[in-house]
């Protein structure tokens, strides 16, 4: 097909945390991460005149030159288009294409982002800024047929996000990146996991900024028995153990409570964390940084998720299924 009259739709999912979230921002240490399917799409086709891109979730649209990707780190933009200079530099220097001969024989692009991850305060914790970095590499990735491999995707989107954010883990990127679930070593390793319960997820509705929460000090001692309970629970998932999944989660759960300063347990979170792990068959957690957003449960049989629907329901949190998304290749 001709570039010209190309369109395409790449669907990113988003990314819960379920262990080792605040250890995993030191470079070596691990944590557990699932994908869940959203309908965040990023939208990709041919245009003339400039090239644009565009948003359902309140920014302005943006017009450039592929030719000439100007922009201050101040602009609104900034993830989308440090994502698209970074994978057409990767590209052009892993010399599977030269991308100025690409760019001179096509068109310009438009671009357009549909997330229903929310924005700013109303942002529902799923990694909007790792969906959008990821979403743009694959897009582009596909768009101009660059043929960059998978790790060479996630090393383009782990570096784009840290160039723009300054910090993090990339535990987010390396989830919605690869998709599934995954076991992850900062910096080191990205292991594929088959979580064999079902999921939900649980929203208190409150935004938390994880930037922020991230930067809190922690022992050495945290960060050893953080990455020993990471293990743990890895091989409970292996052997399909819920029991010893069940008791190693509430663990590092209780690491967290201990270490974490106030705040960090919302009173919807402590309410849905006591409900939920009431029952032996479910197994809850706060889902990232906390101090609001979300908690994901693991459920060994789901006949009573309608009972504790409805018991949260009456505090205003929504619990919902998802679904893992598929793996990348």
């Amino acid at each position: 097909m001709n570039i010209s009259e190309k369109k395409m739709t790449i669907k990113v999912p988003g990314k819960l945390f379920f262990a080792g979230e605040y250890s995993v921002t030191k470079e070596g240490n691990l944590a557990l991460i699932t994908t869940i399917e959203t309908n965040f799409e990023v939208r990709i086709s041919a245009t003339t005149g400039k090239s644009i891109f565009k948003t359902n979730v309140g920014l302005s649209d943006f017009e450039f030159s592929l030719s000439k990707i100007e922009f201050t780190k101040e602009n609104p933009w900034n993830f989308a288009l440090t994502a698209l200079k970074n994978t057409l530099s990767a590209a052009d220097s892993f010399e599977k294409k030269s991308v100025s001969k690409i760019l001179s024989s096509s068109p310009e692009i438009y671009l357009e982002i549909v997330s229903d991850l929310g924005f700013g305060e109303n942002k529902k914790g799923y990694g909007s800024s790792a969906s959008v970095v990821c979403g743009l590499v694959n897009a582009v990735n596909q768009f101009f047929d660059l043929q960059l491999s998978l790790e060479k995707r996630f090393e383009i989107a782990a570096k784009t996000h840290f160039e723009v954010q300054g910090s993090g883990s990339m535990g987010d990127i390396a989830a919605i990146m690869y998709g599934g679930s995954v076991f992850y070593q900062n910096h080191k390793r990205v292991i594929p996991l088959e979580i064999p319960w079902a999921t939900y997820v649980v929203q208190t509705g409150k935004a938390a900024k994880t930037s922020e929460k991230i930067k809190i000090k922690l022992s050495d001692e945290f960060y050893q028995a953080s990455n020993e309970l990471v293990i743990e629970l890895a091989t409970a998932i292996d052997i399909q153990d819920f029991a010893l999944f069940k008791e190693k989660l509430s663990e590092n759960q209780l690491l967290l409570l201990e270490n974490i300063p106030e705040g960090y347990m919302t009173k919807d979170l402590a309410i849905a964390l006591n409900l939920l792990n009431s029952y032996p068959e479910f197994a809850a957690k706060i889902s990232g940084a906390g101090f609001g957003e979300n908690i994901i449960l693991f459920a060994q049989n789901t006949q009573a998720i309608a009972e504790v629907q409805n018991k949260l329901s009456e505090y205003g949190i929504n619990l919902e299924k998802f679904k893992v998304a598929q793996k990348n290749n």
